[in-house]
């Protein structure tokens, strides 16, 4: 990707908040890397478009795939990272907990086990739930 082409979140912000009552739109392309950069090579209508570098601090917390490198994350981690960015924290972390829901209940089922739904990521997502940050389902 061109140099010039790069944003970074403090671009982002910057742009963010200069456009009042604007919010960004994210393209997200969900494949693995290697599929995901033929998508975008072969995806001519997204040239146009500015490319955003996510720095995180954190490391990625998806264990259904292993990436060789730390700083890859999945698409659902890569969506709550672009949320934060958009202002949205609380949108974020109830991304983020769904995703634990998820890989909770993907792995047990894989082994055959019951869900405990008293685990630490059903009660992070009633926790959100109560504090209002969600609609009940």
């Amino acid at each position: 990707v061109a140099a010039e082409r790069v944003v970074t979140d403090r671009l982002l912000a910057d742009t963010h908040d200069g456009q009042a009552g604007k919010r960004p739109l994210f393209v997200l392309l969900d494949a693995t890397w290697p599929e995901a950069r033929k998508m975008f090579r072969k995806s001519p209508y997204l040239n146009h478009l500015p490319v955003l570098s996510l720095q995180s601090d954190q490391i990625s917390r998806y264990r259904l795939r292993r990436s060789k490198r730390g700083d890859h994350f999945c698409t659902s981690e890569v969506a709550a990272l672009c949320l934060e960015l958009a202002g949205e924290p609380h949108v974020a972390e109830t991304l983020e907990a769904y995703l634990d829901v998820f890989t909770n209940h993907y792995l047990q089922a894989k082994q055959q086990l019951p869900v405990d739904l008293e685990d630490a990521a059903h009660q992070r997502l009633r926790g959100l739930r109560l504090a209002g940050f969600m609609r009940p389902l």
